[in-house]
């Protein structure tokens, strides 16, 4: 018997590990609950083959089972624990103790820390006087000073990225728009199509009749 693993990432059951409880399920087959599938299991696993790959039990909701513990057919996986890798608060790679203390604290965190900080701090009255025009502190300039360049180069960093969020999501709803643009054009190409047909059989059965009527009138102009 072959071993089966759980697709999910950070799942370890597989066929000689799993409890009696625990069973693998297939992928679904329409692509509408595919659609909903892949909603739910972005990243979350490696490789997914619809027609291979195994989900087990773990990551179903209860409600998702009939009497039988059969999956329904409107099953979506939903229950997933966090992995290593993803998990801030667990950063494996942070080597000194304030790396450590800032793996504990979320972004949100992080950003209210910092903005208060700085509500402490007074910008130098004479800042200019310290930067070059390459945007580098002089060699004289006060810590202070050098402070808030890097202060102000993160808070322009910080603009571009929104403007550039701005512009991905401007451009997101004119790709939106653009694909229903293009559904509705085939379903009007469809709709004329149909027409079409309809057109062209209406004169094949009109041809038909007219090739009668000629052969009758052949007829009588012979006799």
């Amino acid at each position: 018997m072959n071993n089966v693993h759980c697709a999910i990432t950070s799942c370890k059951i597989s066929t000689y590990n799993k409890p009696p409880s625990v069973n693998f399920h297939s992928c679904p087959t329409s692509s509408d609950m595919r659609n909903k599938w892949l909603l739910m299991l972005k990243n979350k696993c490696a490789m997914l083959d619809w027609t291979k790959s195994k989900i087990c039990s773990r990551h179903f909701e209860k409600k998702y089972f009939d009497a039988q513990r059969k999956l329904k057919e409107n099953a979506v996986p939903t229950i997933f624990a966090p992995t290593m890798e993803k998990s801030f608060q667990n950063d494996t790679t942070a080597k000194t103790r304030i790396e450590k203390l800032l793996c504990k604290q979320s972004q949100a965190q992080l950003i209210i820390d910092v903005k208060s900080n700085l509500n402490k701090l007074k910008e130098p009255t004479n800042l200019d006087s310290f930067i070059t025009d390459d945007l580098k502190w002089k060699p004289e300039a006060p810590t202070e000073a050098q402070l808030w360049l890097m202060v102000k180069k993160q808070d322009r960093i910080i603009s571009l990225l929104s403007e550039e969020l701005t512009q991905n999501k401007k451009l997101i709803e004119t790709l939106r728009k653009t694909v229903e643009t293009s559904k509705l054009s085939k379903q009007e190409t469809e709709q004329n199509l149909e027409t079409m047909k309809y057109i062209v059989k209406s004169l094949q059965e009109k041809h038909a009749t007219l090739e009668e009527q000629i052969e009758i009138l052949t007829a009588v102009e012979a006799r």
